[in-house]
């Protein structure tokens, strides 16, 4: 965890009211409205004596207490330690700061209105009245100008252990900080600022395997961009078509690929130094392609096609195709597919002996032997497998199931299911594991139902991240809540897929 300087906490007995019982992960609204600045504000001067007077009493948010784990008595007790269910203020983004969503009765373009309402009745203190607006507007623009200390330091801005991960209908990319599982950035990307228009919609997210830089494909807009890794400053942008999806690099980050989610779809080649397209693979079957992986060894390219459902094999030095599978023999060879299958992503295990691929419709990862140049097995699933994933050992391979709210987990020493994760969350997408293999961070897209403790009454519903204790049994331990629609996940260091 970042260590900040340290001010002594002041514990304010004033009268008032109580923020919240529970301010707990609430859900937000389009990141597209964003509250004005004002002046600069001081968290001494402006904010603390407004929690002073409505949180801090006894039985509420002073650092005895500590109602919902959240101490509200100084900056580091609301921005450090946050509260049991996680970060309740995100540094520059008020609107999907639970704090603001509990006590914002005044303006939904400010965030959406979430209940339980706070501050709330407590007698004698107070009638439950919310806060004044000018109240309001303070800590809205203290979070919106960083939520800094009086040192003007935001929390957690050089963590190192860290994971990416696209709010696919916000245009967002979430950052969550693996030490504690708090979300504690969100980052806007994409083009477009017309409120009107689509989202540009965040969809994959990758890490350079060095930290430096992360890349997000955005299917809507056409464009894939690069930021820093650190700073979250972009430092490029690419066009690539209709429907860029899934984007892996090599292992030194000299070279990337990107595929085009189109009927008449590529595979683009890029240099993620400049930004620019060398090559561009192309096929008359090659239908949908979306899935994309390299072998670790960087020799050999995999891509999933789910129109024409085959596996494409790339040689990636001279980028030509080398092999190409129907995932099943009732797959026509004229590249127009069957929709009985619709392979959708794939994973290469260590050793780059087998590459497995979750097919959509049949419900199964088929196994394919890359010596052998065949599919050899087929493994039950849940409804509607998406983006599976392998973990670092080869132990492993964990399977989202969108349709069940499931995660398959498949012992690939046997290919065999070991186990079923029931109620991860709602629509799981993607995987990715530590790199030790410990934790599996699942996205869940939560477009209906969902895992949220406090739902918003108005705005986009928020979306989740559920985290597993692998060696712990394959057991769900908590979920870490963000803004709409989490789908690609990439934990740093990336490894190139």
């Amino acid at each position: 965890m970042q260590k900040l300087k340290i001010k002594t906490a002041l514990f304010l007995t004033a009268f008032g009211i109580i923020l919240t019982t529970a301010i707990i992960n609430i859900s937000g609204c389009d990141s597209s409205t964003q509250t004005q600045l004002g002046e600069p504000v001081s968290f001494n001067r402006d904010i603390q004596p407004i929690l002073a007077q409505n949180c801090n009493f006894p039985g509420c948010h002073n650092s005895t207490d500590k109602q919902a784990g959240l101490d509200l008595t100084s900056w580091e007790g609301m921005m450090i330690n946050g509260s049991s269910f996680g970060a309740e203020v995100i540094p520059y983004n008020a609107q999907w700061s639970h704090l603001v969503q509990h006590i914002n009765r005044i303006d939904t373009n400010i965030s959406p209105f979430s209940e339980p309402l706070m501050p709330q009745a407590k007698m004698p203190f107070t009638q439950g009245l919310p806060l004044q607006a000018n109240q309001l507007h303070k800590i809205v623009d203290w979070i919106n100008q960083g939520a800094k200390n009086d040192y003007g330091e935001a929390a957690f801005s050089n963590i190192n252990n860290k994971a990416f991960i696209t709010n696919q209908s916000s245009d967002l990319v979430a950052v969550v900080n693996l030490d504690n599982n708090h979300l504690v950035r969100l980052i806007d990307v994409g083009g477009r600022s017309n409120t009107a228009a689509p989202p540009d919609a965040p969809h994959i997210v990758t890490v350079d395997n060095q930290g430096n830089y992360f890349y997000v494909s955005l299917i809507s807009e056409g464009y894939m961009e690069k930021y820093n890794a650190r700073t979250y400053q972009q430092a490029g942008r690419l066009l690539i078509g209709s429907s860029p999806a899934h984007i892996v690099l090599n292992n030194d980050a000299t070279k990337g690929y990107i595929t085009d989610f189109t009927t008449s779809g590529s595979i683009k080649i890029f240099d993620p130094q400049s930004m620019t397209i060398l090559n561009s693979i192309t096929d008359f079957r090659m239908n949908r392609p979306h899935g994309l992986r390299l072998s670790h060894s960087g020799s050999l390219l995999f891509c999933a096609t789910q129109v024409s459902e085959f596996l494409y094999v790339i040689n990636a030095a001279t980028e030509q195709i080398e092999n190409v599978i129907p995932v099943d023999p009732s797959v026509p060879p004229n590249g127009t597919g069957t929709t009985n299958f619709i392979p959708y992503q794939v994973a290469v295990t260590p050793g780059d002996a087998f590459v497995y691929v979750s097919c959509r419709k049949s419900n199964d990862v088929r196994v394919f032997d890359v010596s052998a140049g065949i599919f050899t097995v087929n493994i039950p699933t849940g409804i509607n497998p998406l983006a599976l994933e392998i973990s670092p050992d080869g132990r492993w391979c964990y399977v989202p199931n969108q349709g069940s709210n499931s995660v398959t987990v498949i012992d690939i020493s046997n290919n065999t299911v070991f186990k079923t994760i029931s109620n991860v969350g709602a629509q799981p997408h993607k995987v990715d594991f530590t790199a030790d293999g410990h934790y599996a961070y699942v996205t869940c897209e939560s477009t209906s139902g969902g895992f949220i403790h406090h739902p918003a009454t108005s705005g986009k519903k928020p979306g989740t991240t559920a985290v597993i204790d692998v060696w712990g049994g394959h057991v769900k331990i908590k979920d870490i809540e963000m803004a709409s629609f989490p789908a690609g996940i990439c934990i740093t260091p990336g490894l190139g897929n």
